[in-house]
């Protein structure tokens, strides 16, 4: 599905824009498209981000009520919970739609630690 949107840049912006799109054999809509898609999905991170710091203020409350569940914080609000992490998600993206959620499991730390197991590599001459 595609949509117009009017969108006011600057005439040398435009003329630059048209130059460079063509001698890299692509469109100003797919330039375009593909700006703006990376500046949503950038700004859904920042979200996100800013959801897991709130979680982090929050977690020993969090952890203390619902260990192990799974939680949905948006706007620093926890808004729901669940032992089941999908049956979370659809009701809350019932609920918000496509909004940026964070979903994580509470746990014993806010971060938990992550083992990375790695193969040493041996010399065997």
């Amino acid at each position: 599905m595609e949509a117009m949107l009017n969108v006011k840049l600057d005439a040398q912006l435009v003329e630059t824009l048209k130059r460079t799109t063509a001698e890299q054999g692509v469109t100003v809509d797919q330039v375009i498209d593909g700006l703006a898609r990376k500046y949503i999905a950038e700004a859904r991170r920042k979200i996100i981000d800013r959801e897991f710091e709130h979680y982090q203020t929050m977690h020993a409350a969090l952890k203390e009520k619902y260990l192990g569940e799974n939680v949905a914080i948006h706007q620093g609000q926890l808004i729901d919970h669940d032992s089941d992490a999908r049956a979370l998600v659809r009701r809350v993206q019932k609920r918000f739609g496509h909004t940026p959620i964070l979903f994580i499991q509470v746990e014993a730390e806010p971060i938990p630690e992550l083992v990375i197991r790695s193969p040493r590599l041996v010399n065997l001459t």
